[in-house]
């Protein structure tokens, strides 16, 4: 049978781009060889994010005192996993294969491979051909070449979920989202946590205050931090791993689990894309503004065409794939900027430009920053969650935003607003005349809206000159 589209992977990208041609009565065939809903359902943002809500009241009940409140006996973990496995079945059902079928989707278990360039093949089910075809495959995580890592039972985002009791201690190899997010949940839970990171500071995309911020965090709460370090060797027996760290100065970790998170590669060997002629690198499958290959029937969306993996930057490629598919007019993808959060305690979200960014751009004296501490806001006092600030980077006179950066307690649904700002070409400074509801954490972006008055208006006023 002759499809209108055939979608290889019912993650992000492929189930938007299936779903949106189903509901336009396209015939669609969608191929996976694993687990429906891929891997921010199964491994990623869903169970990490539910491990997460677990570990974040347990935190809360440990400092129950700080709020006038006294609690009175230990906390039982043993229900940690099967909640988190429960509610990636909930989500899953959603995007399972019946859900699908129900949707008029045709389904296909197994492992899709090109043919050539108008045929797919599925092992076992048979050759399958179509207008079109997207390919939205994800991708898996990274594993370092480290002596003796091999012969161990490490542990990915694509195992750790499967663990059935919170471990008594745990070694992270990496300090980015997954390993920063996971760590400390882990801490919270009760488990004794280490952290390996090769660069001087955590999350190290995001700029150097928020690194300290969450580093001052992490040590807090008891995460050993080993920054600009590395694994050396790595050896398992009964009593759990043997960490080799090599270092400034080289030392040992004892720790029953040993959980790799050091990035992700594209999900595009296994596909055969030789013999559709489809242009690729290591990196990812190269495509052009409107998600199309070389081969112009052909798109690509989602981790299959590399970083940044983020689900909605996903979703986002796919939205843009399926109008072209439906409509007489090619859309390219948002050129907008990307946000990306981390979803430790306290958040950390940001987008475009930091300072330092700026400063490759612009002139420094036409940039500006404006920063408020959460200290000062009343809201995060009243709650206990003063660790964190607001920092929006613009241009000085017209105050139009470049980037900002957010670390706070729910700083994921702070940023939108500047987001909006910043999509919709509204200055910074037009964000002060919005009444911004009291006492909400929001206000902390209105008084840093507020800052454009007092340390670049008026100092403008006073001496132009200054700025030129």
């Amino acid at each position: 049978m002759k499809y209108y589209t055939i979608v290889i992977g019912s993650g992000a990208a492929g189930l938007v781009v299936a779903m949106g041609l189903a509901k336009a009565n396209k015939k669609v065939l969608l191929i996976e060889k694993g687990h429906f809903g891929g891997d921010c359902t199964n491994y990623g943002c869903i169970p990490s994010k539910s491990l997460i809500a677990s570990a974040n009241a347990a935190h809360t009940l440990k400092k129950a005192d700080s709020f006038g409140l006294k609690i009175e006996g230990s906390l039982d973990t043993s229900g940690v996993f099967s909640r988190v496995q429960g509610i990636i079945e909930r989500i899953r059902s959603h995007e399972d294969e019946k859900a699908l079928t129900n949707l008029g989707i045709d389904v296909c278990i197994g492992e899709a491979k090109f043919k050539d360039a108008k045929t797919i093949e599925v092992d076992g089910k048979g050759s399958f051909t179509a207008n079109y075809i997207l390919i939205a495959t994800g991708s898996k995580a990274n594993i370092p070449n480290i002596s003796g890592l091999q012969n161990t039972p490490f542990l990915t985002n694509e195992t750790i979920f499967s663990l059935k009791n919170v471990p008594a201690s745990m070694t992270f190899l990496g300090g980015g989202p997954i390993g920063c997010e996971l760590a400390m949940a882990f801490a919270r839970l009760g488990t004794k946590v280490s952290l390996i990171h090769k660069k001087k500071g955590l999350l190290d995309k995001e700029c150097e205050e928020a690194q300290k911020t969450l580093e001052e965090v992490f040590i807090k709460e008891g995460i050993d931090l080993h920054l600009n370090s590395s694994i050396k060797e790595v050896t398992h027996s009964t009593e759990g791993f043997s960490i080799k760290i090599s270092s400034s100065e080289e030392s040992q970790i004892a720790s029953k689990e040993l959980m790799i998170s050091i990035g992700r590669s594209p999900n595009i060997h296994e596909l055969n894309l030789k013999n559709a002629d489809i242009k690729y690198k290591d990196s990812g499958i190269i495509v052009d503004a409107y998600g199309r290959t070389n081969i112009k029937h052909i798109f690509a969306a989602g981790d299959a065409i590399g970083p940044p993996f983020f689900t909605h930057f996903a979703e986002n490629q796919a939205r843009a794939i399926l109008t072209t598919l439906l409509l007489p007019f090619s859309k390219k993808r948002s050129s907008q900027y990307l946000p990306r959060v981390t979803f430790t305690d306290p958040e950390v979200a940001s987008f475009g430009m930091s300072y330092k960014d700026a400063l490759n751009s612009y002139r420094e004296k036409s940039i500006a920053v404006y920063r408020v501490k959460l200290k000062g806001i009343d809201r995060a006092v009243t709650n206990g969650t003063e660790t964190g600030f607001v920092e929006i980077v613009t241009k000085r006179l017209s105050s139009k935003i470049l980037g900002a950066t957010i670390v706070a307690k729910g700083a994921g649904e702070m940023v939108q607003e500047l987001l909006v700002a910043s999509y919709t070409k509204t200055p910074l400074r037009k964000l002060a005349s919005i009444i911004h509801p009291y006492p909400t954490m929001s206000l902390a972006i209105r008084k840093a809206a507020d800052l454009w008055l007092t340390e670049t208006l008026i100092p403008f006023i006073k001496n132009p000159f200054k700025f030129l």
